[in-house]
């Protein structure tokens, strides 16, 4: 189990200036994480060219580059600007060396119909996803936002689209916000998996680390394993508490999970 932290989880310090980017890398470096997700919080290029030095000398990887995006728009045009707009995030995501892009559907807005947003949804990705590849990036899916998250509509999009371009990213806690069981979505969307957003939901359904509600996460691991899902468990912390406290506790852990696991036999 490799894990990673995305930058959305240390979001209040970054917007109050404690932390920038290259800071965020030598933080995550020193909670003893193995890759970073890094995107839309950059300053100047500057920054990201400092940020890609420090994590090749403190030998990070960059698990998963992230943009945010909604293709479920009314007008044509701004399908087409949310397009480019993740057109130029994958040219970023090639320049920082990432293999991997973190994209939305969109959001299904009241008095829209569904089948015909899944369509407009369906054709943007298609366009995206045969850019994606032919910059070398591919394209992680995220399970978000109340319609989109749902597994059988996530399915319904990779299926449509079904391009080695596309592939998704798991969000466990969006799963449980949607309504599914995040054990049965990986086992219907393993296949498809190639990164993880380790979030949590207490029994209220209040957003905590990793580890502190009722995810069942060795479940969930064991379920992708059984597909071939070797990558990276990124915590993405969303809980009330102080946030750099809370991904220390969500990556203590998965650390121990991942030992227990390899313990107990598995090949993880």
């Amino acid at each position: 189990m490799k894990l990673s932290v995305t930058i959305y989880s240390v979001r209040d310090y970054v917007s109050r200036g404690i932390l920038d980017v290259p800071k965020f890398v030598e933080v995550v470096a020193e909670l003893g994480a193995d890759g970073v997700d890094l995107g839309y919080y950059w300053k100047s290029c500057e920054e990201r060219r400092e940020a890609k030095r420090r994590l090749e000398e403190l030998g990070l990887e960059l698990a998963c580059y992230i943009t945010s995006n909604d293709f479920a728009k009314l007008r044509a045009e701004e399908r087409r600007a949310e397009i480019e707009r993740v057109k130029a995030a994958i040219r970023e995501a090639k320049d920082m060396g990432a293999e991997k892009l973190r994209i939305f559907a969109g959001s299904l807005r009241e008095g829209m119909d569904p089948k015909q947003v899944e369509e407009w949804v369906i054709e943007a990705l298609s366009e995206v996803a045969d850019y994606a590849l032919s910059e070398g990036v591919v394209l992680a899916l995220e399970n978000h936002g109340a319609y989109f998250s749902k597994a059988s509509v996530i399915e319904r999009l990779l299926k449509a689209v079904n391009s080695p371009g596309l592939k998704l990213n798991f969000d466990t806690g969006n799963f449980v916000h949607a309504g599914d069981d995040p054990v049965a979505a990986a086992r219907k969307l393993g296949r498809w998996v190639i990164h993880v957003h380790a979030k949590d939901i207490d029994e209220k359904g209040v957003p905590c680390a990793p580890g502190e509600g009722v995810i069942d996460f060795e479940s969930i691991a064991r379920e992708l394993e059984a597909h071939g899902f070797n990558g990276y468990f990124s915590i993405e912390y969303e809980g009330a508490r102080d946030q750099l406290i809370g991904v220390g506790v969500g990556l203590g852990y998965l650390k121990a999970l991942s030992l227990r696991m390899k313990l107990a036999g598995s090949p993880s």
